[in-house]
């Protein structure tokens, strides 16, 4: 029993990464013209029940505003400005997923990587790969070798139905997204609650 349940866990797990590489979030930065929605045969629908940045204020981060924007087409974003005034050499970013038992509990997924290393070497591990896929390809503006800092970011994170995993089972989730500096304090702190059902993420 304890190998079928190891198997079966190990075999989520190769899913998600799969499908990740496939289909990464969208991240749309405020300064890059909307793009016209894809066609995809992805059945379930998207909707977040909250979105948000968490633990504000910052140590040495001005978080300007931060609040969830829904669009005429359904789907939510969290737009963000947020002022790094020092400049940084050292980018911790942490992705966890959290599953809803009677408290969230660690689920699958806890990436973690420093961003101005993995730019800098430019030799990524199979989840750095990712994490890196997404900022180039849906933060343009942002994805540059460090230093990073002395400037204010401003974006718009957009969440579309075809990007929800179809292989989470059916519960409560909230997915926390960190950035920290060298001495690990945080910049920002992003928090997604959702809700995944037989069709989707039901809100």
């Amino acid at each position: 029993m304890g190998s079928l349940i190891l198997k079966k866990r190990t075999l989520i797990i190769f899913c998600l990464l799969a499908h990740a590489l496939l289909w990464p979030p969208v991240l749309q930065t405020t300064a890059q013209p909307k793009r016209k929605p894809t066609k995809s045969s992805v059945s379930h629908k998207l909707r977040v029940s909250k979105l948000l940045c968490a633990n504000a204020p910052y140590k040495h981060t001005q978080l300007h505003h931060c609040y969830m924007e829904q669009m005429p087409n359904g789907t939510v974003g969290l737009n963000v400005s947020l002022t790094m005034p020092m400049v940084v050499n050292y980018l911790g970013i942490v992705v966890q997923l959290f599953y809803k038992y009677t408290t969230y509990r660690p689920f699958v997924i806890d990436w973690n990587m420093e961003y101005c290393q993995a730019a800098r070497n430019g030799h990524f591990s199979p989840t750095t790969a990712v994490m890196m896929r997404v900022i180039e390809e849906t933060l343009p503006d942002f994805y540059y070798p460090c230093p990073h800092g002395n400037r204010t970011y401003a974006t718009l994170w957009m969440f579309e139905p075809k990007h929800v995993l179809p292989t989470l089972p059916s519960g409560d989730y909230r997915m926390d997204i960190y950035f920290r500096d060298s001495a690990d304090e945080e910049l920002l702190v992003v928090q997604l609650f959702a809700s995944v059902r037989k069709q989707g993420f039901v809100g």
